[in-house]
Order: C-alpha cells, then structure tokens, then sequence
C-alpha cells in the first residue's frame, strides 16, 4: 500500500489524477456529476461541503481494488449544480439515493466526510434497507451553538487566498460557485430542522456504522461522535488523538500529519468488507 498523508487522505487539493470520463445526470432537478471505477460492491464516496469528488483521489487505487467506486460531485459542488441555491443535508441524501436509482443499485456501502456524513445519517434514517455499512468522518448529528458561532463568522472575504485558489481548482463555475457555496454554509448556523437527529432517532439506523472524528476537531466536539455511537445499534468508534476537522485545518494554514495515516485506507477496507463482527 503506498504511503499518504493525511492532507491528502482528507482533502486532496492536487489535479485529479485518474483518467475517468465524467457523467452528468439530471436528479430532482439537479445535475448530478459522479465517476465510475474499479468492479465490485458499489461503494459510494461523498466529500465534505465546499469541496468535490476530487478529494478521494488517494483512496481510488486501493479501494476500486475490491469495490466498485463511484465518485459524486453533491448538489452545488464541483461539476453538479444546483439551481435553487439552497442546500440541505435532506435534500443531498434524496439526491444521492436518486442517483443510485438511475445507476440501477439496490444496496450499496458509503463513506463520507463532513456533510457527505451527514448527507449518509439522513439516508440511514430515510430507508433501513439499502446501506449495508457507512462511514461517517468528521460529521455531526446536530449543530451546537459553539458550531453555529463559528458558522455564522465566516466571511467570503477573509477567507484565506491560498484556499481559494484550491476552492477555484474544484469548481469550474469559479468565484460566483464559491461565493453561493460559502453563502450556503454559512446559512447552516441558522437552520435547526435539517442536522437535528436525536439518539432514538440514531438508533433506528441499521446498516454497520464506523464513526471516525477527531478529538481535536472545533466545529464538532467529541461528545458527539459518543452520543452517535451510543445510540447507533451496530456501531464502531474511533476517535483519532491530535487530529482536528480536516477541513478546518488546511483552511487555516495547518498541515498535520498523524501518525497513523498510512493504516487509514487499510482500517476502512477492512471494516467495509465486513470483516469486523460483533
């Protein structure tokens, strides 16, 4: 298995370097972008808000290996559009599923990072029957009020220049498709009804849960990776010591690289293809 570091894990900012022709599909009105590799049982990947499929190009080799991977741009992000301008966490988990339904896929296992989890926890809620097993890095089950103040702060402006020009590298509608995505973020520290998720609400997930976070992480506090994995019946827990919300980190200028990075591909296959039981 090749070496990676962890900013590459999370957040690969270099050009996509697979050669994969790219598709376009309409999903509730959006077009959804998403590539296609490897055979196997279909895994889906989805990223965290504000970036695009492109951040898993580290894990393409080893996973398509044994899955079927299959990339997705969520609605706004990337190449997929979005023509209200508005995003839920709701409304990502319909698309995806409406995906699936087009690409003729019953079940399927997925992993996301940040809103890609959080997109993952509403589609557990939504249907028992169609996720075998999640992963879900770095996400929440609700937004506290310590994650709304950060939310409600930021500033399109005072954003780093160093990460916008990364922002720019993945959305090909340039500033306009980054403004309304930050907008977009932003309006999170203002909305209660879409991340609300109660523990009787977790617990009626089904599908083989591994919850990875941080115990550094600002945005979401490590009580609640515990809670979820509390109420989640078939779930796992690992809390990385050190280690921060991705995300949060490049954007401010930190490059950390834990050392327990190179075992990360190697923990997540092992998990999804069901070789940890009870």
């Amino acid at each position: 298995m090749k070496k990676i570091s962890i900013t590459l894990l999370f957040l690969c900012i270099s050009i996509h370097g697979y050669s994969q022709d790219g598709n376009l599909t309409d999903v509730n009105g959006a077009d959804i972008y998403y590539e296609v590799y490897g055979n196997g049982e279909p895994l889906v990947l989805l990223h965290g808000f504000t970036l695009s499929h492109e951040m898993w190009d580290p894990f393409i080799e080893d996973l398509s290996e044994t899955f079927k991977i299959i990339l997705v741009d969520m609605r706004g992000h990337g190449r997929s559009s979005n023509p209200t301008d508005h995003f839920t966490h709701r409304q990502s988990a319909r698309d995806i599923y409406g995906l699936m339904d087009e690409l003729q896929i019953e079940s399927f296992k997925a992993m996301g990072f940040s809103s890609g989890g959080m997109t993952l926890t509403h589609m557990a809620t939504m249907d028992s029957t169609r996720l075998e097993a999640i992963v879900l890095m770095g996400a929440t089950s609700y937004f506290p009020e310590s994650t709304r103040a950060i939310l409600k702060g930021i500033q399109y402006e005072a954003m780093d220049e160093g990460w916008l020009n990364t922002l720019k590298k993945l959305h090909p509608g340039g500033e306009p498709q980054i403004k309304s995505l930050i907008t977009q973020f932003k309006n999170f520290g203002n909305t209660y009804e879409d991340m609300n998720f109660t523990p009787p609400y977790l617990s009626t997930i089904k599908a083989s849960t591994l919850i990875i976070h941080g115990d550094r992480d600002p945005f979401f506090p490590v009580d609640i990776p515990v809670t979820s994995y509390k109420s989640i019946p078939n779930s796992y827990l690992w809390i990385v010591p050190n280690f921060s919300h991705q995300g949060f980190d490049i954007a401010a200028g930190q490059d950390k690289d834990p050392l327990w990075a190179e075992t990360y591909i190697a923990v997540v296959k092992q998990f999804l293809s069901g070789e940890w039981s009870e």
